[in-house]
């Protein structure tokens, strides 16, 4: 019996794709190919080994949106988000992994090929066996390839940034850009203090507020409406400051 560890774009925190023995390691960088899109369900079929950001700009030119963003998209794969189940920034909108994936081609220990590639929004037959593979780290077999469901592209999108004065301030945020913002909120991040200034230090980069802050949040709206989701985000915007 042989060890292996899997390899994607290696961008992990968690030194998943590490080996620490003498595993063999397979990395899955060539398996690169869009497979399939279909514009009507916006569902999108392609190897494990696409990079993310290759993946959202082949949908922004079919005006849809990969539902899961990260800092690492330039070099992050999909089969390893999907084997991490990474959250990313377009959680708060699009939920998790664990809903957005629609099926899975992977590869077990033993050779077989698990062809659970399904393309199927509503698919309620039998046991749902993508989902021990989403967040499985590659540990009961690699993922190859997957389907996945797309949502539209928003043509309007406004971004506001706040500094706040304790992590009560930030729940009190969070909550108020929920009831002010509610159908057009798209991503709430909040950030502290430390890590504004490593960034700071690290790319001399200015900061985007004068004051000082022990936290930060980016509030991100989207939605189909120019008009309409900025006067509601401007109207929420100045409920938050006041608040």
């Amino acid at each position: 019996m042989l060890a292996v560890v899997p390899q994607g774009g290696n961008t992990g925190l968690v030194g998943g794709s590490v080996p620490v023995f003498d595993e063999i390691v397979i990395n899955l960088q060539r398996m690169n190919n869009i497979r399939s899109f279909d514009e009507v369900s916006g569902i999108f079929v392609a190897d494990a080994g696409v990079i993310l950001g290759v993946a959202d700009n082949f949908l922004a030119e079919k005006n849809h949106i990969f539902p899961l963003d990260l800092g690492a998209k330039g070099s992050c794969q999909i089969g390893g988000n999907v084997a991490t189940n990474a959250g990313g920034l377009r959680l708060l909108r699009y939920g998790s992994l664990h809903g957005n994936v629609l099926g899975i081609e992977a590869v077990l220990p033993d050779g077989t090929v698990v062809d659970d590639l399904s393309k199927l929004r509503k698919n309620n037959t039998g046991y749902d066996i993508k989902q021990l593979f989403i967040g499985g780290e590659g540990t009961i077999g690699i993922i190859t390839g997957i389907s996945i469901l797309c949502p539209q592209r928003s043509p309007a999108i406004n971004v506001a940034y706040f500094g706040l004065e304790s992590y009560e301030k930030c729940q009190e945020a969070f909550r108020e850009a929920k009831n002010q913002l509610s159908e057009i909120l798209s991503a709430f991040e909040l950030m502290d203090g430390r890590s504004q200034k490593l960034v700071n230090k690290a790319t001399g980069k200015k900061m985007p507020l004068e004051g000082e802050y022990p936290f930060y949040c980016l509030i991100e709206t989207s939605g189909s409406n120019t008009d309409h989701d900025s006067e509601v985000g401007e109207d929420g915007f100045t409920s938050l400051m006041d608040q």
